[in-house]
């Protein structure tokens, strides 16, 4: 087996860690999870033939690096069930040899044709695409409403702790409100916006000058702004908006959150991850 080949097939490996990462957060069965990678597999097969040796590597390559990019990129294998993940990929790297050994290997041309078992195949995986984006769609709307909280408690506990190690000497407002808002604020803006596409956004403003926004708080600015400078920022604006409000108005998380973001489901996360907060301190 080339070299070549082997590197073309890890290269492919990356779509298919972007396609699953993309549905693993959609909440689909463990049955699509594990079939996904090997459908995937069957039609690289059938694009290019060239590569076809051996080309379940493309899926082993794809569980190594998704452990490496949730483990030092995003940081959220606390949200990974590590069991149920390593037995889904287990099967699908299974599946992928046991397609390859007794079908991929063993023509010359994937594709389809009317006469051969082929076309059943294909017509199974136009089936089951179709069936998970149906699924997906109406699993969309349905969670829409969903809170943030019951989605994400335990990480957010544990990036309570994280967080607050971390930077424990920047967030020392005079007002244990502000402090708590301000991780609460700071989970949600890392959840959404990881250390990776804030280094992104870096990267970009190098290349087109622009307003974007800054650090793990989000801050929108011209210039380039570090984590901790976000959190200086943020501290000084929540104590104004605070410092404006009357006194029946100053504990109002929300009324202090419409003053900085737009969003509403956003504001409504951040709620929920305060009072997470607040939980967790009073235990």
């Amino acid at each position: 087996m080339k070299l070549s080949v082997i590197f073309i097939q890890l290269l492919l490996s990356l779509p298919l860690l972007g396609i699953m990462e993309y549905f693993n957060n959609k909440k689909i069965s463990n049955i699509q999870k594990i079939l996904i990678p090997v459908i995937y597999v069957v039609i690289v097969s059938g694009l290019c033939m060239e590569i076809k040796d051996n080309i379940y590597l493309i899926v082993i390559f794809q569980v190594v690096m998704h452990e490496f990019y949730i483990n030092n990129v995003t940081g959220n294998n606390l949200l990974i069930n590590k069991k149920e993940y390593l037995i889904n990929s287990f099967i699908s790297v299974i599946l992928s040899i046991f397609i390859y050994n007794y079908y991929i290997s063993k023509v010359d041309s994937i594709l389809p044709l009317p006469s051969e078992f082929r076309s059943i195949l294909w017509f199974l995986i136009i089936i089951f695409i179709y069936c998970l984006l149906k699924e997906h769609l109406k699993i969309t709307s349905s969670n829409n409403n969903v809170s943030f909280i019951e989605r994400k408690r335990e990480y957010v506990i544990v990036m309570y702790a994280k967080l607050k190690n971390r930077y424990f000497k920047v967030i020392k407002s005079k007002k244990d409100l502000v402090n708590k808002l301000i991780y609460a604020m700071m989970i949600y803006e890392n959840y959404t916006h990881p250390l990776i596409s804030r280094k992104m956004t870096i990267i970009k403003s190098k290349i087109f000058e622009n307003t974007y926004h800054y650090g793990i708080m989000q801050v929108e600015s011209n210039q380039e702004i570090d984590d901790e400078e976000s959190i200086k920022i943020r501290i000084n604006d929540i104590e104004k908006i605070i410092a404006k409000k009357s006194n029946k108005k100053k504990n109002d998380i929300r009324s202090v959150l419409e003053e900085v973001y737009s969003d509403t489901n956003k504001i409504n996360n951040i709620c929920d991850i305060y009072d997470e907060i607040i939980s967790f301190e009073n235990k």
